[in-house]
């Protein structure tokens, strides 16, 4: 299950799991208009976690994180199933992200979304890899 976050008291449970923003980053995210973050739930219990940038007609993926002891289960492609059809049903025509080309787990998840490589940016990454910009569409079709 999505649940949308509106306050950094609803996100304590992520920062046991995630190290990937500090609790004032996520408060100054949550005041953004353009932000939504969202916590992916089931049977009860926080499982990850994602921050997006919405940009009408556009929405970017800054972050999705499935947390460690909940991966290799398949929610992280139940997770943007949902992320999708969220913005898919507000009215919302492509999500745009990025991601290393090294990163191989991302780019198998986003693989099921049939994306769009729209241009590369050379070594992004502190290691070196470059950074693949895709494209998932939203219109025109569902995801399951």
């Amino acid at each position: 299950m999505l649940l949308k976050i509106s306050s950094i008291e609803e996100l304590q449970e992520v920062f046991k799991y995630s190290n990937r923003y500090s609790k004032r980053e996520l408060e100054n995210l949550i005041n953004k208009p353009f932000t939504d973050i969202f916590i992916f739930q089931t049977e009860e219990k926080i499982k990850g976690f994602s921050v997006l940038w919405k940009f009408f007609p556009e929405v970017e993926l800054h972050w999705i994180e499935i947390f460690k002891p909940c991966r290799g289960k398949g929610l992280g492609k139940t997770f943007m199933e949902e992320l999708l059809n969220h913005y898919r049903s507000r009215g919302f025509e492509k999500l745009l992200l990025e991601v290393s080309e090294t990163n191989l787990p991302a780019l198998g998840l986003y693989k099921n979304f049939s994306p769009k490589v729209i241009g590369k940016r050379k070594n992004y990454y502190p290691n070196g890899s470059d950074a693949l910009l895709l494209e998932i569409p939203l219109k025109g079709c569902k995801s399951s």
